[in-house]
C-alpha cells in the first residue's frame, strides 16, 4: 500500500527539504577543495586523469580507439568534452580544476533526484531519508569531486528512473519512454555495467504487464546507443572491440579479489547501520514484487542486486565502484524507512519521535566517513606540477605513467602533436600482456611479462622527460627499468633523456 502522503497531487509534494539536503551534499563535496591547494590539493585518482585527458583530447581531434587504446565506452569523454575543451585555449590544469569544481553539482542533482523519486513513490519522509542517504554516501561523495564515471552514471540512471516512474497521459508516457531510453543508452555509453539497469527496467515494467513500454524503451536505447558508439566504431572497429570486450573479458584480476571482502566493502565499510536499513528496504521491495503497481520497488531492488552481483563477479574491484550503489541503496533505504515510520505513527508520540530520530540518524551514519574523505590532503601533484613547469620546455615530449601528473604541469598526453599519447598506460600494457597464451594471477604478474612492454618501450624511446614514481616502477619490468637507467638520467621527480 502506498503512503497516504501520495493521495495529494505530486505537484504539492514539497521540493524545499530536498533542495536543502542537495545543497548540503554540494557543500560536503566541495569541502575537499577548501584549502591552499584547492582542487589539486585533494588526492587525484589515476582514473580522473584518464577520463579528463580523453575528453580534452577530443578538442584536439585525438580520438579514443583510433588514436590510442581506451577500455571504456566513449560517453564519459564526450560528456566531459565541453568543459575539458578549455584545455585547448587555456592551461590543462585550469581546465581540470574547473571540472573538479563542477562535478559536485552533479552529486547535488543526484541527491535531489534520489529524494524526489522516493518522495513521489512512498511519501515525504521517504524522500528525506533517501536524499540524506545519498548525500552522505562516502564513495559517492568522494567520486563526485572529480571526473570519474560514477557521477554522470548515477545521474543518468536516476534521471531515467524519475522520468519513467512518473504517471501521466499516454502522450506523456511516450515522451517518458523516449527520454528513459535515451538516458539508459547514455548510461551504458558511460559504463557497460549500466546494463544492469536495462535488465532491471525491463523486468520492472514487464511484471506490470507493460511489456510494450519496456520494448519501446529498449529499442530507443539501442538506437541512441548506436549514435553514441557508431562513429567511433566506424573509425576503429577492431580497436574498439579490443578495449570494450576483449580487454574486459580477459584482463587479469586487480584490486580486491576476495568475494567476501568485496561484499563486506559493499555493505559494511563505514555504513553498517545504513546498510541494514537498505537491506530492510530490499526485503520490503521483494515482498511487494508481485504487485502490479510496485514498479519502483522492482526497479531499484533489481538494479541493486544485479549491480552487486556484477561487482562480486568482475575481474577488478575497487572501493570507488561502490559509488554506483548509492542510487539504489539510498532509494531502498527511503522505502525501508517509510515502512518503519508508518509503523511508528501508530505508537505513542514519544515512541514515534524516538523511532523517527533513530531512522534519520541511521541515514546520516556514514557522514563521519564522508567527512574524513573530504579532509584528505595530498600536495604531491602541486609539487610535481611546479617542478615540471620550471624544468620542461613546452615543446619537449613529456611522458607520465599517470596522466594527472602531466595535467598538473598544464600538459596533455600527445600534445604537442607527435608526442606519445599515453592516456591509459595501465590499460595499454595489460592489453599487450593478453597476447600471451596463459593467464595471469593478478595484474602485477602481467606487468612482469615482457609482452606487456612491447608497445610501451617504443613510446618511451620517443620521450624527452619521463615521470615514473611508484606506478611506473610497478608497470615496468626489470628489463625495461634497466633500459630507462641506460637512456635517462634522474633529476629529482623526473627522468631526462641522457645526452648522446
Amino acid at each position: 500500500m502506498r503512503s497516504s502522503n501520495l493521495s495529494t497531487p505530486r505537484l504539492h509534494l514539497p521540493w524545499w527539504p530536498l533542495v536543502l539536503i542537495a545543497s548540503g551534499a554540494w557543500l560536503l563535496r566541495i569541502a575537499g577543495f577548501f584549502h591552499r591547494g584547492g582542487a589539486f590539493g585533494h588526492p587525484v585518482d589515476y582514473d580522473e586523469g584518464v577520463y579528463f585527458s580523453a575528453a580534452a583530447l577530443l578538442a584536439h581531434g585525438v580520438l579514443p580507439y583510433r588514436d590510442y587504446f581506451f577500455v571504456h565506452p566513449p560517453g564519459i569523454a564526450m560528456l566531459l568534452a565541453p568543459v575539458a575543451a578549455l584545455a585547448r585555449g587555456f592551461d590543462a590544469a585550469l581546465a581540470f580544476a574547473v571540472v573538479r569544481w563542477l562535478v559536485p553539482g552533479i552529486g547535488a542533482l543526484s541527491t535531489l533526484l534520489c529524494g524526489r523519486i522516493a518522495q513521489e513513490q512512498w511519501g515525504v519522509r521517504a524522500g528525506v531519508v533517501a536524499a540524506l542517504a545519498y548525500a552522505v554516501f562516502p564513495e559517492a561523495a568522494a567520486t563526485e569531486r572529480g571526473p570519474f564515471l560514477e557521477p554522470l552514471l548515477n545521474l543518468t540512471c536516476l534521471g531515467m528512473a524519475w522520468v519513467w516512474l512518473r504517471h501521466g497521459a499516454d502522450a506523456s508516457r511516450w515522451k517518458g519512454d523516449l527520454l528513459a531510453g535515451a538516458l539508459l543508452a547514455t548510461a551504458c555509453a558511460i559504463k557497460l555495467t549500466a546494463g544492469a539497469w536495462v535488465i532491471a527496467a525491463v523486468g520492472a515494467r514487464g511484471m506490470e504487464g507493460q511489456g510494450r513500454r519496456a520494448l519501446r524503451v529498449v529499442l530507443v536505447a539501442a538506437a541512441v546507443g548506436l549514435v553514441w558508439l557508431g562513429p567511433f566504431f566506424a573509425l576503429a572497429p577492431a580497436a574498439m572491440l579490443d578495449g570494450l570486450l576483449r580487454f574486459q573479458l580477459l584482463r587479469p584480476p586487480d584490486g580486491e579479489s576476495d568475494v567476501w571482502r568485496r561484499l563486506l566493502m559493499v555493505l559494511g565499510d563505514g555504513r553498517m547501520g545504513f546498510s541494514v536499513l537498505c537491506v530492510w528496504g530490499l526485503v520490503v521491495a521483494l515482498a511487494r514484487t508481485r504487485r502490479r503497481e510496485a514498479v519502483a520497488e522492482r526497479l531499484f531492488a533489481a538494479a541493486w542486486v544485479l549491480t552487486v552481483v556484477t561487482f562480486l563477479s568482475s575481474k577488478s574491484y575497487w572501493a570507488q565502484y561502490n559509488a554506483h550503489l548509492a542510487p539504489s541503496m539510498a532509494v531502498l533505504a527511503g522505502l525501508g524507512a517509510s515502512v518503519v515510520l508508518r509503523w511508528a505513527d501508530t505508537r505513542p508520540r514519544t515512541q514515534s519521535a524516538l523511532v523517527t530520530a533513530t531512522v534519520m540518524l541511521i541515514a546520516l551514519s556514514p557522514l563521519p566517513a564522508a567527512i574524513r574523505s573530504a579532509n584528505q590532503r595530498d600536495r604531491f601533484l602541486l609539487t610535481l606540477g611546479s617542478s615540471l613547469r620550471a624544468s620542461v620546455p613546452p615543446d619537449s615530449a613529456l611522458c607520465t605513467f599517470e596522466p594527472a601528473w602531466a595535467i598538473a604541469a598544464g600538459r596533455l598526453p600527445g600534445i604537442p602533436e607527435g608526442t606519445p599519447i599515453l592516456v591509459d598506460p595501465y590499460g595499454l600494457m595489460l592489453n599487450d600482456a593478453l597476447g600471451t597464451p596463459g593467464r595471469f594471477a593478478h595484474a602485477g604478474a602481467a606487468f612482469e611479462d615482457e609482452r606487456s612492454q612491447r608497445t610501451m618501450l617504443p613510446m618511451l624511446a620517443r620521450c624527452d622527460i619521463l615521470v615514473l614514481e611508484g606506478r611506473g616502477e610497478w608497470q615496468l619490468s626489470s628489463a625495461s627499468e634497466r633500459w630507462v637507467h641506460e637512456h635517462f638520467v634522474r633529476e629529482g621527480l623526473f627522468w631526462r633523456r641522457a645526452s648522446e
